[in-house]
């Protein structure tokens, strides 16, 4: 009897371990599927934020790269405009000497009622590159009976002031270019005179007094004064 009992005993024993240890099993083994669940859906989000991230990388950079863009564009159209504003502004400058040019001759072409003989049409200034340079035009015109060329002497001088003290410039320290005292031109009705004059950084200029001759008659000579007016450019 008590060998029977003892046999019972170690028979529930066993069965408390066997429960004991299928309830350890399924625990252990929910808690892995439990673990590998959170595992995979932890790794999905993982995976997901990395695909986002990548593409906000991207759109960074296109948005980058697409504002670089503008921004060139911009300053090419901003040159391009001012390259346009130059070039027009060049072109109008230009034509408005050419219709001046026209109209001169158109001028020199009319017929008048004036004395023949030696004339002074008009003396023109305008700015040259450089310091105290500046542009002259000079207009000789003759009218006379018989259609022949003429020998003319032209010579001037440009009146103001040197430290404050009257002074007077000769034509060839004005105009460099010369190799005499004046100029020799020869022409049939009319001559234009072109140049320029380079003045001292302390002469104040203030007139020009122009002389032309006709050669072998002095009652030809003709003595003009301008005033020193420069016509911006």
């Amino acid at each position: 009897m008590a060998s029977l009992q003892s046999t019972l005993a170690a028979v529930r024993g066993r069965r408390r371990w066997l429960l004991l240890a299928g309830l350890c099993g399924a625990l252990l083994t929910g808690a892995y599927l439990a673990g590998g669940r959170y595992y995979g859906a932890a790794m999905e989000a993982y995976r997901a934020q990395q695909q986002d991230l990548l593409a906000a990388q991207d759109e960074m950079a296109r948005l980058r790269q697409d504002l670089v863009n503008r921004e060139m564009a911009d300053k090419v159209d901003s040159v391009s405009l001012e390259e346009m504003r130059q070039e027009v502004a060049g072109l109008q400058s230009a034509l408005a000497l050419q219709e001046s040019e026209l109209n001169l001759y158109r001028h020199l072409l009319d017929e008048y009622d004036e004395p023949s003989g030696l004339h002074v049409d008009g003396l023109t200034l305008r700015r040259a590159p450089g310091l105290d340079s500046f542009q002259y035009r000079i207009v000789v015109r003759r009218r006379a009976n018989l259609n022949e060329s003429a020998d003319v002497s032209v010579s001037l001088s440009i009146d103001g002031q040197r430290q404050g003290e009257p002074a007077s410039i000769p034509f060839n320290e004005a105009d460099l270019s010369m190799q005499g005292d004046g100029l020799s031109i020869r022409f049939r009705y009319f001559k234009v005179l072109r140049g320029t004059f380079v003045l001292p950084a302390d002469f104040v200029p203030s007139k020009v007094v122009l002389s032309v001759l006709e050669k072998n008659d002095p009652s030809s000579l003709r003595i003009v004064e301008f005033p020193w007016q420069v016509t911006e450019s």
